[in-house]
């Protein structure tokens, strides 16, 4: 025996005998207590053979003897057991056991050190590894011409070390034919991108008769590069001088930009989180800041000096302000400015702002970053602010927009994509903000702004209804119904014969009714097929304080009341959005007409459901409280696509919390 290498898996009491009679015989013994062990050895270790007991813990050896002959064929298994029978002993030979040995056998331990060294010599098969033939010189010349990888030979004992042979697998790698290579040292495949280190390790080695392997950037005879792995080793003669040195090529390429790849891959991402991080530690602190400034301020001037004053004092920042574009475009007022350089922004006549960056970031609704003065008015450019680059945040909430927000950075690498995100967010934030106290001032304000606009588009439902009935609608107010439909009570001074026809000539309303017909006048109730831009018009704060149109001028006459802060740019983009032919006529400020209190009028809408808030309102409106009435309630409940019951139970019950409020003492 020649220290062989065996693995006993056996847990019986009779596991120590077999273990002592292999090592006695000279074999390296390893032991294992159940077959998941013995699977696990098998991966980690060389093993000769496996000797094993049938009865196993977890298992039975003739399943661990097919485990074993499925994964490692070549490992000869000998089932050594003391709990065998005739049939375990057929199971074992038909799965492949290599002997099938009873401990029981008086023979049994010597039969087991003869069949473990038969086994592993290959005398089992009949075969001797003294009886194996050598391969010929011209089996192995050959094997080396049709290698899968390239061989070369180098003779040192000539001048520059050249190529004496080269197989048929190292013309195809690298291009080359046999009669360009023979004689020539292999450096010739280096170029301009070979490092120079590879190359001095092969020279080092050389230098010193030692084995070497390297990767290098190589070109083909077609200039192309590849990565080459070359392995080189000496070649001894009989007196033990080196004769020659063998060289193996093996292209690589793939694999070295594979990895290069993933190089690649990791890097950015590093630096991705690296700028991450810079970005976190920049604005966490900064959006903190802008957060608590929007909770605890009473006005939008508050919020906007406190936005301004923590931007700039933020680090990397230098400056920032906040403008809103002028009414009709002509152009941008700065609000609120701070940062160290308290330059004044002059944006007077001579300013041009139209079709400046300061539009796109608003029309766009996205930050944009600029770094290039000539795209920007002087009286803003980054320079004048110490600053390399600046971004422009546009201000909106919903289809508000408050104007544009200025931040100023010093390095051009501190408003990357990360924290023009951020900044995206932030300036939704601050016209949140805005709006929520702007709505809240909307209630108590003693002043508003008056606009008034003169409409000539024929689409306008109004002005359709007036040139169908051939004379003039005024508008009384109106409702919306489930957050949806709008629907408008107006007068008309003609009472049309057919009221139901005289809708179908109007595309843009959907259905109407008529409420009352007195003096010569009719009262009617319509809905609008296309009410999107009276809706908007309500998001930004807008009431509806009067409408008309005439037929025969074929023009309407809308006027608005705006709270005093609103938005009057983005009001008359909505209405020339829907509309053609739309003129801003009026614009000017006045007092607002006497009303309820704003606590008692938010206090009964915070009470009423939305159907007792709309029933309430389109009797009111359809003067369904007049005597004698001129609508029936089971027409107002068709309006709003309920029973009559329904309607009068969400009418009581708004009319009892509206008396509740105006009667309650505390």
């Amino acid at each position: 025996m020649g220290n062989e290498r065996v693995l006993v898996v056996d847990d019986s009491s009779t596991a120590e005998e077999a273990v002592s009679t292999l090592e006695d015989a000279g074999c390296r013994v390893s032991v294992d207590r159940s077959a998941a062990d013995a699977l696990v050895s098998l991966r980690s270790e060389r093993i000769d053979a496996v000797v094993t007991e049938f009865s196993l813990p977890d298992d039975d050896g003739v399943e661990l003897l097919r485990e074993i002959k499925s994964l490692y064929d070549a490992v000869p298994v000998v089932m050594y057991t003391a709990s065998g029978d005739e049939r375990t002993a057929s199971l074992a030979i038909d799965a492949g056991v290599a002997a099938y040995i009873p401990k029981r056998d008086p023979e049994g331990a010597s039969r087991l050190v003869e069949t473990i060294e038969e086994v592993v010599s290959g005398r089992q098969l009949g075969i001797d590894r003294d009886d194996l033939p050598e391969p010929t010189a011209e089996t192995i010349v050959r094997a080396v011409d049709e290698a899968p990888v390239g061989i070369t030979l180098s003779d040192p004992s000539l001048p520059d070390n050249p190529i004496t042979y080269l197989n048929e697998a190292y013309e195809q790698l690298t291009g080359y034919s046999a009669e360009e290579v023979i004689g020539r040292n292999c450096r010739f495949l280096q170029g301009p991108d070979t490092e120079e280190e590879p190359v001095a390790q092969m020279r080092k080695a050389i230098d010193a008769d030692e084995p070497v392997s390297v990767e290098l950037l190589n070109y083909r005879e077609d200039g192309t590069p590849f990565w080459n792995q070359v392995t080189i080793a000496p070649v001894y003669d009989d007196q033990g001088e080196v004769s020659h040195y063998v060289g193996f090529q093996n292209d690589v390429t793939e694999r070295k930009e594979a990895e290069a790849l993933a190089k690649q891959r990791a890097d950015a991402l590093r630096e991705e989180r690296q700028g991450l991080e810079r970005v976190l530690g920049r604005v966490s602190g900064l959006v903190n800041e802008v957060s608590h400034a929007l909770v605890n301020a009473s006005d939008r001037e508050e919020i906007e000096e406190s936005v301004c004053t923590e931007i700039a004092a933020a680090s990397d920042y230098t400056h920032a302000w906040i403008g809103e574009m002028r009414a009709g475009g002509s152009g941008i007022s700065i609000r609120v400015q701070d940062g160290p350089q308290q330059q004044s922004i002059e944006t007077g006549a001579g300013t041009e702002w139209s079709d400046t960056v300061f539009e796109r970031a608003i029309e766009e609704g996205a930050v944009k970053i600029v770094s290039e003065a000539d795209e920007l008015p002087p009286p803003v450019t980054p320079e004048r602010f110490d600053a390399t680059t600046m971004a422009i945040v546009p201000l909106t909430y919903r289809r508000v927009t408050y104007g544009v927000l200025a931040v100023y950075a010093e390095g051009s690498d501190v408003l990357d994509h990360r924290e023009t995100e951020v900044f995206g967010a932030v300036g939704q934030m601050i016209a949140s903000g805005i709006n929520a106290v702007e709505t809240k001032q909307v209630l108590t304000a003693d002043r508003v702004t008056e606009l008034g606009f003169e409409i000539t588009d024929d689409s306008f439902p109004l002005i359709q209804l007036a040139k169908a009935a051939e004379g003039s609608i005024s508008y009384n107010g109106s409702t919306i119904s489930d957050g949806r439909s709008l629907r408008m009570f107006v007068t008309m001074t003609e009472p049309p014969e057919d009221f139901d026809a005289l809708i179908a000539n109007c595309p843009d309303i959907r259905n109407g009714f008529v409420v009352a017909n007195q003096d010569g006048k009719v009262a009617a109730s319509i809905e609008l097929d296309g009410a999107a831009a009276f809706q908007e018009l309500a998001e930004y704060g807008a009431t509806v304080r009067d409408l008309s149109a005439s037929g025969s001028s074929g023009t309407a006459q809308l006027h608005i009341d705006l709270p005093v802060e609103g938005d009057v740019r983005s009001v008359l983009s909505v209405l020339e959005s829907a509309y053609d032919g739309v003129n801003l006529v009026r614009q000017r400020e006045r007092e607002r007409d006497p009303r309820p209190t704003a606590e008692f009028v938010a206090t009964v809408a915070d009470r009423l459901t939305d159907r007792q808030y709309t029933a309430l309102e389109t009797a009111y409106l359809s003067n369904y409280f007049d005597f004698p009435r001129p609508v029936s309630g089971e027409e107002l409940a068709e309006s709003m696509d309920i029973s009559r019951q329904t309607y009068h139970q969400h009418l009581r019950a708004a009319q009892r919390k509206l008396l509740e409020e105006f009667f309650e003492t505390d």
